[in-house]
């Protein structure tokens, strides 16, 4: 995996470039996004599409013998389940963001070995950010290694909560999107993190589960078990990241 990571690096910052030049953070119109709705209820943008064209394009010359999961993409769970790599792409996670103009969306590769993430990359191009994972070998953002927070109990404003209402509502941080959480709990700004799984999936949290993982956090569903990745099926209900210390008490706030 090492040896060719550069060269997917490249990759992945050819795709963010493709998404600052459709930005409308920086000069393009939402309505030239072709903004449409999927069934889930969630957006997918022309963005989203290009940026899915260059990751998946440089992964299938890349490591042609490997499957692929991406959002936007159709996928077979059967393939999957025979595959023992698996990428997990989702090409542009924040859409909304994105359309928006805000700065916080980014793009998630991860490659699943055995249903456990072994490697993973999240680059948020408008933030110049570019967070690098492998087992064994720590979380980098750019360069800088990463560590979870060391708190033994969740502090206040301190835990990203979405798609429900905790029982203490005085830890949960201010909204963004998600991928961004997960770096913040990596890097040890916040203590936690908990989803409720409505519109999100494992693209959304395979990448961020390689990198918390090798900053020291810990990743489960509700009841504490490990979340298995590369196989295009949900399982659970809730995604419980934390700094490893306070993964009980983040359990506890599901009601």
């Amino acid at each position: 995996m090492s040896e060719r990571g550069p060269s997917l690096i490249s990759i992945i910052k050819q795709a963010g470039d493709a998404l600052l030049s459709l930005w409308p953070g920086s000069h393009t119109l939402e309505e030239s996004l072709n903004v449409t709705s999927k069934n889930d209820g969630t957006v997918v943008s022309q963005a989203d599409m290009r940026s899915n064209a260059i990751v998946l394009g440089g992964i299938s010359t890349l490591y042609p013998g490997d499957a692929i999961l991406s959002e936007e993409s159709p996928h077979d769970v059967a393939t999957l389940k025979k595959a023992s790599r698996v990428w997990v792409v989702d090409p542009l996670d924040g859409t909304s963001s994105f359309i928006a103009g805000r700065d916080d969306f980014s793009i998630l590769v991860a490659l699943v070995e055995n249903n456990r993430p072994t490697y993973g990359v999240m680059y948020f191009p408008a933030r110049k950010l570019l967070v690098t994972a492998e087992r064994g070998k720590g979380a980098q953002c750019n360069g800088e290694a990463l560590r979870v927070s060391s708190a033994t109990e969740p502090g206040r404003g301190r835990v990203y909560i979405r798609n429900f209402e905790c029982r203490r509502p005085e830890v949960a941080s201010p909204m963004m999107d998600s991928g961004l959480a997960f770096l913040k709990v990596a890097s040890g700004e916040l203590d936690g993190a908990i989803i409720r799984m409505t519109t999100h999936r494992e693209w959304d949290i395979a990448a961020p589960m390689a990198v918390l993982l090798e900053a020291g956090g810990m990743v489960t569903d509700e009841t504490g078990a490990p979340i298995k990745c590369g196989t295009g099926e949900l399982t659970y209900k809730f995604v419980v990241a934390s700094n490893t210390q306070s993964h009980q008490q983040l359990q506890a706030l599901i009601p």
